[in-house]
């Protein structure tokens, strides 16, 4: 492909604004309305952000319709399902002379333009030719290509091959992205000359944080989390510990410091399951029993801390926004569960939006999985390994070439047969898949320079919604990014509601070790409880 040339009379498309719901939209228009950057560059800077769900398109520098969109008058439409892209051409009589414009922005389009006139000396034939050449190059693929002499069934997106102007095609191209149709918009504007702009920031992120309360003295029975570096036999005898207790308990941990202890925390989540029965308190350091009731024996909040000997109660805040550090794409990027939605999802997202060009998909069904990414413009090797297993995923990793240089792990099993019933021969498979998988990944490549290690958690980590054996696994992922960055490690926690790139690029640059993304209740309030514990007992394995 030619190198781009600077080009100062770059036509302006839309700006695209985006954002996860109608009040971040309107919130981002607003804060374009006191922009000083130039429309070119607001231009760039909002097509090449990672698009949300909600999306609008604003002409260029015009601020009336800006106010529009901030005061709600303009809402956001969401994108739809991706639609049936089309080529068409309406049979327009030849224009000699409008490709002048197109080749002077397009280096691409010029040479492929003369290559075909040359070739065939058919105008038309050479300008649409010419101009698909630039659209591939774009990311832009039609499932079908028509010649039609009357309106085009509106059911299907359209792209005419014969625009009027550059303008023309850059208002297409836009109307195409907020209908759901990606385009590689840092190609569209190479040469342009638009800079990066400062835009407002929504917060897509959330953080766990600790807030003093008034001590509350009261009467309960303390119960300390039994001892023990295993993270089955931790969580299996809390259970246990726990199934037969009818009174309100108050249950000590050391699960959410900076340096936790692991199975404390995937007991912790655990225990976050449970509901209005079980208080849990997370310690900084041994603390005495009649310490612990006199400061928060009669809070019934579901999760305190006890911190420097000051009571805190669990609370989420916005997460301080940070520049997001990309992954390194020299190397490899490693994705366990990677062969299913969400992971042919991040794929998708680490190709387009990183640069990512070596790929390793891993996951237990390995090529037979349903969802593979297809269509990828990188190396992508399959990989059907169990990624709790310390032999195949060291095998694997050294198999990796180029080296390794991130690890994002998003593995998961939801359903678990033998819940109700615990033995030796019926394994978790929750914890296995996310927690012993996770910690294998952890111990191999510890060594390794990585630029990032990325672990999928969930808000079910905290807040214990989805069954107990899943928010344990879920807390554990959340206690090991902490680990390792306490070791000076990179890691990082992300718990999900929804896939969103969008959040997923802003974890990478923060400098927490454990993110909430959108869904997260909001600053200052907590889950409510869900009812009595022995209701849960069912979905929580029995001892062994």
């Amino acid at each position: 492909m030619p190198e781009p040339v600077a080009r100062t009379d770059f036509p302006t498309p839309p700006w695209l604004l985006s954002a996860s719901d109608g009040v971040a939209l309107r919130a981002l228009a607003a804060g374009l309305l006191d922009s000083t950057a130039s429309d070119v560059d607001l231009a760039y800077s909002l097509a090449t952000r990672a698009p949300l769900a909600l999306r609008v398109l604003v002409p260029a520098g015009d601020r009336t319709a800006l106010a529009a969109v901030a005061s709600g008058e303009t809402p956001g439409q969401p994108v739809p399902e991706r639609p049936r892209l089309t080529f068409v051409s309406r049979g327009s009589t030849p224009s000699p002379g409008r490709e002048t414009e197109f080749s002077q922005q397009f280096p691409l389009f010029s040479d492929t333009f003369d290559t075909m006139l040359g070739d065939y000396q058919d105008w038309l034939f050479a300008f649409q030719a010419a101009l698909c050449c630039l659209l591939e190059s774009w990311g832009l693929r039609p499932e079908a290509v028509a010649r039609v002499t009357k309106p085009w069934d509106d059911t299907s997106l359209v792209l005419d091959l014969t625009p009027p102007s550059v303008r023309d095609l850059l208002a297409e191209l836009a109307r195409l992205h907020t209908a759901g149709i990606p385009v590689a918009w840092h190609e569209v504007f190479a040469g342009s000359g638009a800079q990066r702009a400062d835009l407002p920031a929504e917060t897509l992120l959330y953080r766990p944080r600790w807030v003093p309360v008034p001590a509350r003295a009261g009467q309960a029975e303390i119960l300390e989390i039994p001892a023990g570096n295993d993270v089955h036999s931790r969580t299996a005898r809390t259970l246990d510990a726990l199934r037969h207790r009818e009174d309100r308990l108050v249950v000590t941990t050391n699960a959410t410091g900076p340096d936790p202890d692991l199975a404390s925390a995937a007991a912790w989540g655990l225990l976050n399951a449970a509901a209005a029965k079980v208080t849990v308190v997370d310690l900084d350091r041994p603390t005495p029993a009649a310490d612990i009731l006199h400061l928060v024996g009669g809070n019934t909040e579901p999760r305190l801390a006890i911190r420097d000997g000051v009571p805190h109660a669990f609370r989420v805040a916005p997460a301080a926004a940070s520049p997001a550090r990309p992954i390194d794409s020299s190397g490899t990027v490693l994705v366990t569960g990677g062969t299913g939605r969400i992971g042919t999802l991040l794929a998708e997202h680490l190709v387009a939006g990183h640069g990512v060009r070596h790929l390793v998909l891993a996951s237990r069904s390995g090529p037979a999985a349903e969802h593979l990414p297809t269509d990828l413009d990188a190396d992508v090797r399959i990989a059907a390994i169990d990624a709790a297993d310390p032999d195949q995923v060291e095998s694997l990793i050294a198999s990796c070439h180029p080296p390794l240089t991130a690890v994002i792990h998003c593995a998961a099993v939801f359903d678990d047969p033998c819940a109700a019933a615990r033995t030796p021969e019926c394994p978790d498979p929750v914890m296995r898949a996310k927690a012993d998988s996770a910690w294998t990944l952890h111990e191999a490549t510890k060594h390794l320079p990585l630029s990032a290690f990325v672990l999928f958690s969930s808000l079910a980590g905290i807040f214990g919604e989805a069954g107990a054996s899943y928010a344990a696994a879920n807390r554990f992922l959340d206690a090991l990014a902490a680990h390792r960055r306490a070791r000076g490690l990179p890691a990082v926690s992300i718990g999900w509601s929804r896939w969103d790139p969008a959040v997923f690029d802003a974890a990478l640059g923060s400098e927490e070790a454990v993110l909430l993304g959108p869904g997260a209740p909001p600053a200052g309030q907590t889950r409510p409880p869900r009812g009595p514990f022995p209701a849960l007992l069912t979905s929580v394995p029995a001892g062994r």
